[in-house]
């Protein structure tokens, strides 16, 4: 037995390993870096500049699946955090500009990342609402809390195994609260801008 060819074997496949990820890390962080920056723009209405960043953020999952697809037993975990990211930024820009949601198969991602990213829409969905009542536009609140709504209602219907669906019960929670605040913000602005009508009639 040559112990030493052994090893040699080993140590050059653990080395093709450690780059891979290495390499995974660091797209996986841009991937992570840029899906932030699109949901900054889709807030700031600057929706050219999301493009741009989409486009991005596909090259970076593209490349990212190539390499995590070598080797997914090992690999796999690390495309929940930017997968989440990713379809959270694609599903707010969809609602925001009154288009269909996209599909997992739309963009290639994991079901059960897809659901987590969905779950997390509703916090960015709280912000937008709450930018649109500093702004003093009313007129789309009602929609805007009846999509939370629905996704909350969507998600809270999916009776799995933490195994399975990891953190998404505790989003589930999480949105919950998220809307439940939302609708207390929504119906007081309302009340406040018909009095400020009344009295300014």
């Amino acid at each position: 037995m040559d112990l030493n060819k052994i090893f040699l074997e080993i140590t050059k496949k653990l080395d093709e390993l450690n780059q891979d990820r290495e390499d995974i890390i660091k797209l996986s962080r841009e991937m992570i870096r840029n899906c932030s920056i699109a949901i900054k723009s889709i807030h700031r209405k600057e929706f050219d500049a999301y493009q741009e960043k989409i486009k991005e953020i596909n090259n970076n999952h593209e490349n990212l699946l190539k390499l995590i697809n070598k080797n997914p037993l090992v690999f796999g975990r690390y495309l929940k955090t930017p997968e989440q990211e990713y379809i959270e930024a694609v599903c707010l820009y969809s609602i925001i500009q009154d288009q269909p949601l996209p599909t997992p198969e739309d963009y290639g991602i994991n079901q059960v990342n897809y659901l987590l990213g969905l779950a997390d829409v509703i916090g960015e969905l709280r912000r937008y609402a709450l930018d649109q009542i500093r702004q003093d536009k009313f007129e789309n609140l009602e929609k805007i809390l009846d999509i939370m709504d629905n996704i909350y209602t969507q998600i809270f219907s999916l009776d799995y195994p933490k195994s399975l669906t990891h953190e998404l019960r505790h989003k589930t929670d999480v949105a919950r609260n998220l809307i439940e605040k939302t609708r207390g913000d929504i119906s007081l602005s309302v009340q406040i801008n018909k009095l400020n009508k009344k009295i300014q009639d």
